[in-house]
């Protein structure tokens, strides 16, 4: 099995890719749910996932990884630990004590960042770490992604002049868990139906 079909049947496996009735972040409807925070508890699968993002990453040119909290930053760590390259992060919080830092870890003004983060929907997360790692002196002119979920995210951010790789897209990820006998063509049609995605 080649590396990407046995992330994807991981995936499904312990539970990050499900199927039924779910509600999004953002009040709408989904016939499949995909939560990469339970990656921490699963170190195997973790791993499979940093080695998959090291292998996109390893074709590109940067100075720094960066991730979002919360669900990035796992991610983040993971690949900085698989690539050997040094992490920083942008806080959600504004810190109003200690140093007041708005982006941890240490970096130089003009350094070339990649953002790390675990999907990409409309891309706003993204557009978000994007803005505080700029304001601090960094160049962001890269993304990479576990998956796009294909709903105009990356579309988005190339306006913003920012380029998202994915390591699959939601319409790959169907299409693996199908040839591996974990989900039905009913069920895929029903998720490309519903999100409308190629």
């Amino acid at each position: 099995m080649e590396a990407l079909d046995n992330l994807a049947v991981s995936l499904f496996d312990i539970g990050a890719v499900r199927f039924g009735r779910f509600k999004l972040h953002s009040g709408k409807s989904s016939p499949i749910y995909i939560d990469l925070r339970v990656l921490v508890s699963y170190p195997t699968v973790l791993k499979q996932v940093a080695e998959a993002y090291a292998h996109i990453l390893s074709s590109l040119e940067f100075d720094i990884l960066s991730a979002y909290p919360y669900a990035g930053l796992p991610l983040g760590v993971a690949a900085s630990l698989e690539m050997n390259k040094p992490l920083i992060y942008p806080r959600k919080e504004i810190k109003t004590y200690g140093t007041g830092k708005h982006v941890e870890g240490v970096w130089k003004v003009g350094q070339r960042v990649i953002l790390i983060e675990d999907l990409i929907t409309s891309g706003k997360s993204i557009i978000e770490a994007c803005s505080s790692l700029k304001t601090a002196g960094l160049r962001v002119e890269e993304a990479v992604v576990l998956i796009d979920r294909q709903q105009g995210g990356v579309e988005t951010l190339a306006i913003q002049g920012v380029k998202v790789h994915s390591i699959m897209t939601l319409s790959h990820l169907l299409a693996l868990l199908e040839r591996h006998g974990r989900i039905d063509g009913r069920q895929r049609n029903e998720v490309v139906r519903a999100l409308s995605i190629i």
